[in-house]
């Protein structure tokens, strides 16, 4: 006998009924939402709407660790950072240089060891593994190993470069003249999760395009800027984001090749450490250092809108 397949035909919802199960179906994911939604939003105005308020505030008074309380002062810390403190402004000079020529030699690497990575080699995934590691690894854990290896003195580079015949020897981040060098030198070494982006963006270009393109004669250089680059470039920008606020807010190197101050002659005296020594050493200028922060976020808030200005002209979504 053959099988019989019984088909049970549900019975039919009258509007009404259709209506209340709408409802009761909205108020359960409304009620879901609430709880979990409700965790997001509460952390977010805690952690977050709350201190960004509370910064503005101190920003307009001349708070201090020791004071009480503190006198409203207005806009006379912004108009101080601006017209009068000559370190405000070094620092900020400083740290653009920081952050442009360290992000550019970032761009760089990340794109071409992304390229590298994305060959079809025997251990491929090793390779990407090795590559990776060290930027699980802290940042002043790695600040200190590379203020070890540059060491002027007992510093493993110097000791190589002693090997080649050389007797004035580098002084790296001793000297005021090298210091600011040295630590774009190190920060180019960054290059760990933008090169996995441009890894991924690369990974996902069909195969096709390259195999038309040499059917057709195109060079290597040229495949790569008329598909690869033109492909990529949304993770392009997306990368230049990333290593434009990286820069800028850079830390924890400067920290440890500056001990902490700017040291030596405030050559490493990037703007995050000149706000750290405002308001955490002596006299301890809460007010002030607050003002300074909401400065600061104002000019990485420019430079972001800048940047979404230029990709205009370099983000295409294809190549056809």
């Amino acid at each position: 006998m053959e099988d019989v397949e019984v088909v049970v035909e549900r019975p039919k919802l009258t509007k009404e009924q259709r209506q209340k199960q709408l409802k009761r179906n909205y108020q359960t994911n409304y009620k879901f939402f609430l709880i979990f939604g409700g965790i997001a939003i509460v952390g977010f105005f805690l952690f977050y709407f709350y201190p960004i308020v509370r910064t503005f505030i101190l920003s307009l008074t001349n708070k201090t660790i020791y004071s009480d309380s503190a006198d409203y002062v207005a806009l006379q810390n912004y108009m101080y950072a601006l017209t009068k403190d000559a370190m405000f402004a070094k620092s900020i000079k400083q740290t653009l240089i920081f952050a442009v020529i360290s992000g550019i030699s970032v761009l760089v690497t990340s794109l071409l060891l992304a390229m590298l990575l994305n060959s079809k080699v025997k251990f491929i995934g090793v390779f990407r593994t090795i590559y990776f590691l060290p930027f699980i690894i802290p940042s002043f854990a790695v600040g200190a190993v590379y203020k070890n290896l540059f060491n002027p003195t007992t510093g493993l580079i110097n000791n190589i470069i002693s090997l080649f015949g050389v007797h004035n020897l580098p002084l790296w981040y001793i000297s005021p003249y090298s210091a600011l060098g040295t630590m774009i030198l190190i920060s180019s070494f960054g290059f760990g999760v933008k090169m996995l982006v441009f890894l991924a963006a690369i990974q996902g270009i069909p195969e096709q395009y390259y195999e038309v393109a040499e059917l057709e004669g195109a060079s290597k250089a040229s495949q790569f800027f008329k598909i690869t680059l033109p492909l990529i470039s949304p993770m392009l920008f997306f990368n230049v984001i990333l290593i434009t606020i990286d820069g800028l807010r850079s830390f924890s190197l400067a920290f440890v090749m500056g001990n902490g101050q700017g040291w030596p002659s405030n050559s490493t005296l990037l703007f995050p450490i000149y706000m750290f020594m405002t308001a955490f050493n002596a006299p301890f200028r809460l007010g002030y250092a607050a003002a300074m922060a909401w400065l600061f976020f104002l000019i990485i808030l420019a430079l972001t809108g800048l940047q979404f200005l230029l990709s205009k002209f370099y983000v295409q979504k294809d190549i056809t």
